[in-house]
C-alpha cells in the first residue's frame, strides 16, 4: 500500500483487532472520506486549523482544564464527532455536539456561531480526519480567536497519553465498535443505568441504531434502543428490490437535528469525568 505514492507519506494507525472485525475489503476513490456535505471547493480542506502533536495537544488541555475550572478560559474544547462516540469516551470538559452525523456539523457551527465567537477552539475527533474539514469550516466562518486540531486524533494521543485527559473508550467502526487504554466507564445502561459501554446493534432489524443495554437487561430481553422498537414489531417496508429500508425510530424523531446551545453551557463541571 505504501508503494503507491498518494500513499507513501500516510501515516497508519494501528490497534489490538483480527479479520473477523474486518470482514470486506473495499477501495475507492471518494471525494470526501467522511462526508461533511460542503463541497471542498467552496471550503478548502487546505485551510484547516493549526496542528498539535500529541504533546502539544496534552499541553494545551492541561492548561485549558486548569483555566477553566477558575472560571477563566477563553477556549473550546470542541468534540466533533457524533453524539454515540463521545458517550462513551471523550475528552474532560469538552463540549460535545449531540449530533449523530458528522454532516449536520456545519448546521451545528451555523447555529451555534455566537458561541465561538472570539475564541480559542481546540477540536479533535478519533483520526484527524473529520477535524481537517470540520476545522477548515470553522475557520471560513472568521469568528474564532484561533482554531487547533488534534493531529493524528485521540488514536495517537491515546499511544502517547493512555491515562491523560482522554476518559472512556475510543469508538471505532468495526465490529470492536470501541478499544479502550484505560479502564474508565463513563456511560451507562439505557435500560438500568449501571455503568456500561459496550454497544450492540438494536435488536430490530429496521433501526440499527446502536444500543448501550448490560448484560443483566439483555437477558431480560431488552435489546432494543428505545419502547418503540422493544415493545411494537415494526411494519416492515421494502424497496422494490426486496431490501429493507431503514426506518426512523422514537431515538432519532426527538434528538434535534442540530442542537442549540446555550452560552451557560460553557460553563462546564470538570470535575465530573
Amino acid at each position: 500500500m505504501f508503494s503507491f505514492p498518494l500513499l507513501s507519506n500516510s501515516a497508519p494507525h494501528s490497534s489490538a483487532g483480527g479479520a473477523h472485525c474486518f470482514p470486506d475489503l473495499r477501495v475507492g476513490v471518494f471525494k470526501e472520506i467522511v462526508p461533511m456535505g460542503i463541497d471542498p471547493k467552496i471550503v478548502s480542506y487546505k485551510e484547516t486549523g493549526i496542528h498539535l502533536s500529541p504533546k502539544e495537544f496534552h499541553r494545551e488541555v492541561e492548561q485549558y482544564l486548569s483555566q477553566a475550572s477558575q472560571g477563566q478560559s477563553d477556549t473550546i474544547l470542541l468534540d466533533c464527532r457524533n453524539f454515540y462516540e463521545s458517550k462513551i469516551g471523550h475528552f474532560q470538559g469538552c463540549l460535545a455536539p449531540d449530533i449523530r452525523k458528522f454532516s449536520y456539523f456545519p448546521s451545528y457551527i451555523d447555529e451555534n456561531l455566537e458561541i465561538f465567537k472570539d475564541k480559542r477552539v481546540l477540536m479533535y475527533c478519533t483520526g484527524g480526519i473529520r477535524c481537517e474539514r470540520g476545522s477548515a469550516y470553522l475557520q471560513s466562518k472568521a469568528v474564532c480567536r484561533e482554531v487547533y486540531q488534534l493531529k493524528g486524533g485521540i488514536h495517537k494521543y491515546l499511544e502517547e497519553f493512555p491515562d491523560g485527559f482522554y476518559r472512556g473508550k475510543l469508538f471505532v467502526f468495526d465490529d470492536r465498535y470501541a478499544i479502550c487504554s484505560n479502564e474508565d466507564i463513563i456511560s451507562a445502561c439505557r435500560y438500568c443505568g449501571t455503568l456500561w459501554d459496550q454497544y450492540k446493534l438494536c435488536s430490530s432489524p429496521h433501526c440499527r441504531q446502536l444500543v448501550l443495554t448490560c448484560p443483566s437487561c439483555r437477558n431480560k430481553g431488552l435489546t432494543a434502543c428505545c419502547p418503540v422498537c422493544q415493545e411494537k414489531e415494526l411494519k416492515v417496508t421494502s424497496m422494490a428490490s426486496g431490501q429493507t429500508l431503514k426506518e426512523e425510530c422514537e431515538c432519532t424523531k426527538r434528538r434535534p437535528r442540530v442542537p442549540i446551545e446555550c452560552v451557560s453551557k460553557r460553563t462546564l463541571d470538570i470535575g465530573k469525568d
